[in-house]
């Protein structure tokens, strides 16, 4: 009995090691994930926040229902970096005042939240650049707006995981000259779910430039 208890002892004392092991050391493939996923904030300059309704001053805080506006812009941009063979249809209105395109607002909803877990408020975001009128179906705007002249990627280096929070460390890099690394980050996530695949939906974002 002895020897099996000993025996049963160091099976699950392995099985342990392996789990720490795994979770301490994301596989590469695991990195590059992790890397697409912050780099869809990174890629429109959308930095230094999280989703609280208030704390420090130097972050945009997302749950304040103020900041909705930044959402909006979160979503539209995405949509016109990424998705916009899919989503982004020629304006038909007449005279097109607010831009040659239009985009759904379930698109914009749908991939805030895919990313922040998040519900918004599909809403005019107009004043600050760039600008988007919703006339309660869709926004109109101008995609050249919403493309960033200089495209930074995130390359996640350092992985830690505490009580269901993945924080994600590493370097951001210039798209077009992956030797330019103007910045470091960090960044807090956890797994989420979305269209029955395995992901993460973001926290916070802080970026500090070199």
């Amino acid at each position: 009995m002895t020897k099996l208890f000993n025996k049963v002892l160091s099976a699950l004392f392995v099985i342990m090691l392996f789990a720490s092991v795994s979770s301490a050391a994301p596989s590469r493939d695991e990195l590059k994930r992790m890397g697409i996923f912050i780099s869809n904030f990174t890629e429109q300059g959308f930095y230094n926040f999280d989703i609280d309704e208030e704390g420090d001053e130097d972050m945009l805080h997302l749950g304040d229902p103020s900041n909705m506006s930044e959402l909006i812009r979160f979503g539209i941009a995405h949509n016109v970096i990424n998705r916009s063979k899919s989503t982004v249809r020629k304006c038909t209105r007449r005279g097109c005042d607010y831009g040659s395109s239009t985009m759904t607002g379930k698109s914009v909803a749908e991939s805030v939240r895919k990313y922040f877990d998040m519900g918004i408020k599909n809403q005019s975001v107009m004043g600050d650049a760039p600008e988007a009128f919703y006339d309660g179906e869709s926004y109109h705007f101008e995609p050249k707006q919403w493309r960033p002249e200089t495209v930074y990627y995130a390359e996640v280096q350092d992985v830690s995981r505490r009580r269901g929070i993945i924080t994600m460390t590493g370097e951001l890099y210039n798209l077009h000259r992956k030797s330019d690394r103007p910045a470091t980050f960090t960044a807090e996530a956890k797994p989420y779910k979305w269209d029955k695949k395995d992901t993460w939906s973001i926290i916070s974002l802080r970026v500090e430039w070199r």
